[in-house]
């Protein structure tokens, strides 16, 4: 190999190595700037608290309305009226306990927000692994709906305004 073929391998292979370290470096400050805790302490939590809601809601919603089955299966029909008013409470227990599928949409709902946030995140790491730090905008915030603080959906057991409290304003 000949000097000057040697001298320009070297140079070569240095401004890769030196390449590699730019794209390195960018990649580290792009990820710095993607680093959001509120979404490890408050968002996946949150969300995971929504989950176990969701679960509790409807293993409660399905045991009233087999509580309430089994009842109007246990009716003595002998005494007409007071088997159409059993019928009629069990039957108002089971309205009730279906009302969960909108508390449940609400907090699937909330559910998604989280997960999309995760998918916006890992799309902005993406970018700044593939060396389009131009493209990424790490300041950028998810858009805030400015009725958002008024739309809370349901709240978790010890949060909000409980339904006594709400009855009490009716009564």
């Amino acid at each position: 190999m000949a000097p000057d073929e040697a001298s320009a391998r070297v140079r070569k292979l240095t401004q890769e190595c030196v390449d590699i370290v730019r794209t390195i470096l960018v990649a580290r400050r792009e990820m710095g700037k993607l680093h959001d805790p509120s979404l490890r302490e408050v968002h996946l939590p949150r969300a995971s608290e929504e989950i176990g809601a969701i679960l509790a809601l409807t293993e409660s919603a399905t045991n009233d309305i087999m509580l309430a089955a089994e009842d109007m299966m246990s009716i003595d029909f002998k005494n007409p009226e007071l088997a159409a008013e059993i019928v009629n409470d069990q039957c108002m227990k089971i309205f009730e306990a279906c009302s969960f599928q909108d508390i449940t949409g609400q907090r699937i709902s909330s559910v998604l927000k989280t997960l999309q946030l995760v998918e916006k995140k890992i799309e902005e790491l993406e970018g700044a692994w593939s060396g389009a730090s131009s493209s990424i905008r790490a300041s950028e915030e998810v858009p805030v709906d400015p009725d958002a603080a008024l739309l809370n959906g349901p709240a978790l057991d010890g949060e909000g305004i409980q339904q006594d409290d709400i009855d009490r304003l009716f009564a």
